[in-house]
């Protein structure tokens, strides 16, 4: 199974986001240690960090279904393919969660374990033809473990004290592991978006060139705003910045 290069594919805004939050966090860090209460202090908030982590982990194993080669072996094999060509050193643990009708997937991290979640609804689509979007899906997730996106959070979290910041290098991030996905799953991978923003029966009704230009149209000095204050680029911008890819 041929492996892919995931240097190639990262955005220069993830490096260029990722050096600044880490010289900052640096600069706190420094400052904190000089004071014993400013390690105490780090200490406790690291503390209630990784106990709610725990907390949410352990209700995440108990009360979600784990996805093997015995449970939904097919999506598991997916899961392995990608993790092969991404040459990850062992298969993360893939959770299915019922999510009331949400439609996404994330990655988090425990006790240096990765873990992906799958929301209920987002399987539903393998198992009614919606086999790109899910695999874009899968393959996006993925590509965060591939990054260590969550395993270097550690070092740059002081740095989400700034504003904007965190969110400006979690687009970044979002952007990089959206061109990892287009390229393992060459067909159809803006299906994947497309359900995000029309659901999983009407997607693929969507054409994605009238979305993208609408929403541009339309964009305007609030769009800019709620785009600055997401986690994630808006939908639009993921589509179209994948659609140049392909082109």
């Amino acid at each position: 199974m041929e492996k892919i290069d995931v240097k190639k594919f990262v955005t220069k805004k993830e490096n260029f986001y990722f050096g600044l939050m880490l010289t900052v966090s640096l600069l706190i860090y420094l400052i904190l240690t000089v004071s014993i209460v400013g390690i105490f202090y780090v200490l406790i908030f690291a503390l209630f960090i990784f106990i709610m982590q725990g907390l949410a982990v352990g209700q995440l194993r108990q009360n979600s279904v784990k996805i093997t080669d015995e449970q939904f072996p097919d999506i598991y094999e997916k899961i392995k393919k990608y993790a092969a060509q991404l040459d990850l050193k062992e298969v993360p643990s893939v959770y299915l969660m019922q999510s009331g009708g949400l439609l996404n997937a994330f990655a988090t991290r425990f006790l240096f374990k990765d873990i992906v979640v799958i929301y209920s609804d987002i399987l539903e689509l393998a198992y009614e033809q919606g086999e790109n979007a899910v695999e874009f899906i899968i393959a996006h997730e993925l590509a965060h473990v591939k990054r260590r996106h969550l395993s270097k959070m550690k070092y740059i979290a002081c740095a989400q004290l700034i504003p904007f910041l965190g969110l400006a290098y979690s687009r970044a991030c979002e952007s990089t592991c959206d061109r990892i996905a287009t390229v393992l799953t060459s067909k159809l991978p803006i299906d994947g978006l497309l359900v995000l923003c029309a659901g999983k029966k009407l997607y693929k009704k969507v054409d994605a060139g009238v979305f993208v230009k609408n929403a541009q149209r339309e964009k305007g000095y609030w769009g800019w705003v709620a785009e600055i204050c997401s986690t994630h680029p808006n939908l639009s911008t993921r589509i179209a910045n994948i659609a140049k890819m392909e082109s």
